[in-house]
């Protein structure tokens, strides 16, 4: 039983030569300490060229951390789904204060606030309906769908 755990750890496992040079190929590449661990579990084989290669390239241009802020995950569907959900919103809002035909009070939200607010808590979940009213009404939006 054991001579088939190593032979799967020879093929399958973190430290293994055959595992990496199929990572390799797919465009995987190890860390500097997995390059150490590699090294360190192989020290009785002599290395393989294609590690070797690898091996010298890394220690010549060694990992940077990327600059600048990273880029932004959400897509851009959804930021043109929340300008035009907003516009929809807010027109109704307003129809609906100018057919009771009277005025705000002040605990009332006026209509781009209960707008922003809705579209916060379906697309926005992380930030407060400024920021959301904010974004929606900055150039980050396309202005398609704004009717100012």
């Amino acid at each position: 039983m054991s001579k088939t755990n190593s032979s799967l750890d020879d093929l399958f496992g973190e430290t293994s030569l055959v595992a990496w040079k199929r990572r390799l190929d797919g465009g995987e590449a190890p860390s500097l300490a997995q390059i150490a661990d590699i090294m360190e579990a192989n020290k009785d084989e002599p290395l393989p060229d294609w590690f070797f290669e690898h091996l010298c390239k890394r220690l010549r241009n060694p990992d940077k951390p990327k600059r600048g802020r990273p880029r932004s995950t959400k897509s851009y569907a959804t930021d043109m789904f929340a300008a035009y959900l907003y516009q929809m919103l807010l027109s109704e809002f307003r129809r609906e204060r100018k057919s009771l035909g009277r005025a705000r009070t002040k605990d009332e939200p006026t209509p781009s606030e209960r707008a922003a607010r809705i579209v916060q808590g379906n697309c926005y979940k992380r930030m407060d309906w400024k920021a959301v009213l904010n974004l929606i009404s900055s150039q980050k939006v396309p202005r398609i769908f704004m009717n100012d």
